[in-house]
């Protein structure tokens, strides 16, 4: 909506504009003949993750000038020109109500089963729940707490295990988009990140096949991995999980 939609329709409607920009904290740089993104200077606010499927058209266009400043500057800023937004708490969702209000489905109850195949406990809907989720999952017993490793929409079950049960040390992504660097099929020597607020583990990115010994727990179908340089903050690709 934001980088397709929106800037085509205010091209239709007769606005001259040289470029488009948005408040995301990333940077882009024109490098080698191909637009590069890295990520923004405040790695606390970084955005780049969910940034990864512009296109090098797209990113010729784009500026995002908060990019190279702190969350803290760029509020000194509003502050200083009586902008309001100044005080404004950070927003961390994209809706302010209750999921289910989105997701529109009466409760379906189904059960919570561990890597045998064994009944734990039931629940009220598998869209409740997210690969990697600990807490939540009205498993008692003490001992080591369960992790949720897979979601079993067919048979509206969601599968839990031990911490070791939810750690992969591959994954694979199809859909991959190639940002900073062309296209290639490596093997290139990276870091993954599974999630936004993820940490980056080394991996080798060959052929959309990505391996990380050091293991990454919350690997979910669906979700984007995003790959970045080995030793700079350049976004060098990504893709999703499959």
């Amino acid at each position: 909506m934001k980088f397709g939609l929106l800037p085509r329709l205010a091209a239709d409607a007769g606005l001259s504009f040289d470029a488009f920009a948005t408040g995301h904290y990333a940077r882009v740089e024109r490098r080698g003949g191909r637009w590069a993104m890295l990520r923004a200077a405040d790695l606390a606010k970084d955005q780049s993750y969910f940034l990864y499927r512009l296109s090098q058209a797209q990113l010729a266009r784009q500026v995002f000038p908060l990019g190279g400043m702190s969350k803290r500057e760029v509020r000194e800023i509003a502050r200083s020109r009586g902008l309001a937004a100044a005080e404004k708490p950070d927003s961390q969702d994209f809706y302010s109500g209750d999921v289910n209000e989105l997701i529109g489905e009466p409760d379906r109850p189904g059960d919570i089963v561990d890597t045998e195949g064994r009944v734990l406990a039931r629940h009220s809907g598998f869209w409740h729940y997210t690969v990697g989720q600990r807490k939540g999952l009205g498993i008692g017993g003490g001992g080591e707490p369960y992790y949720v490793v897979d979601i079993n929409a067919c048979r509206n079950q969601v599968v839990v295990g031990r911490a070791d049960e939810a750690v992969r040390t591959s994954l694979e992504v199809d859909r991959m988009n190639w940002v900073s660097i062309a296209p290639t099929d490596g093997p290139v020597r990276c870091r993954v990140k599974v999630r936004s607020a993820g940490k980056l583990v080394p991996a080798i990115l060959t052929a959309g096949r990505a391996e990380f010994p050091s293991g990454i727990a919350g690997v979910a179908p669906g979700q984007s991995a995003v790959f970045y340089a080995e030793d700079s903050e350049d976004l060098l690709c990504g893709g999703v999980i499959c």
